[in-house]
């Protein structure tokens, strides 16, 4: 599989009890700043940053990446926007199973070094007529829907996929080649959701590939829930 790549931001929760009580809107700021730096470094790799949960940022990698270099590459880079020190984990394997690794000894700095090469799958979820949805039934009826998704999802592929929303009626699922079919099989299971899949060992062409593949859905007409590129 690909790299999977945690940072963690050391003594996060430390950092944000020192700012007082009028600190959310810093909090939002100093994040954002964060996931756009990682992302626009991480895209110079092929790879792609989640945000997962913004303390913890995720980041998926090519599995012939330099990783030392990259590691270094971040580190100089955040040194400028992170308000606390980093801890870099970096682990091979399947994307769950890489997390799970990695959440261990997050106080530590680990890189592993990546043997075995195995697809990245990304599925891409887009909801059918979500604007016309949305101009009909209103903001919130919009947004609670894309959340009951998001739920649905979570609830039935939490040991098979990470599932991050991608804002407005998009969210992924980042899985592995054996798991693909029970994950588009959760995902395509709302009458009006259609599914890219990109399939690559460098993620952003993966995210690429899934991109690519909804367009091809959007053409025919939305006759077919779910298209492959491999």
């Amino acid at each position: 599989m690909t790299y999977t790549v945690l940072l963690i931001l050391q003594g996060y929760r430390e950092w944000t009890e020192s700012l007082g009580s009028d600190r959310e809107w810093l909090i939002q700021l100093v994040q954002s700043r964060l996931y756009e730096a990682i992302q626009s470094l991480s895209k110079d790799y092929d790879g792609m940053t989640l945000p997962l949960r913004y303390d913890i940022q995720l980041v998926l990698l090519p599995p012939d990446t330099d990783i030392d270099n990259f590691t270094q590459t971040l580190r100089e880079l955040l040194r400028r926007y992170s308000p606390t020190p980093i801890v870099i984990r970096a682990c091979c394997g399947d994307v769950i199973e890489a997390i799970n690794r990695c959440s261990k000894d997050l106080d530590i700095d680990y890189v592993a070094r990546c043997e075995e090469y195995e697809p990245l799958v990304v599925a891409h979820a887009d909801l059918n007529y979500f604007t016309e949805s949305t101009l009909r039934n209103g903001v919130m009826n919009s947004y609670v829907g894309i959340m009951s998704y998001i739920s649905h999802l979570l609830k039935n592929l939490k040991d098979k996929a990470l599932v991050q929303y991608l804002g407005g009626d998009n969210v992924v699922a980042i899985t592995s080649s054996r798991n693909m079919d029970y994950v588009v099989k959760v995902m395509t299971m709302y009458d009006n959701v259609k599914v890219g899949v990109g399939i690559s060992l460098r993620p952003r062409e993966a995210f690429a590939k899934a991109a690519k593949a909804l367009t091809i859905l959007r053409r025919e007409g939305r006759i077919r829930k779910y298209h492959i590129i491999e």
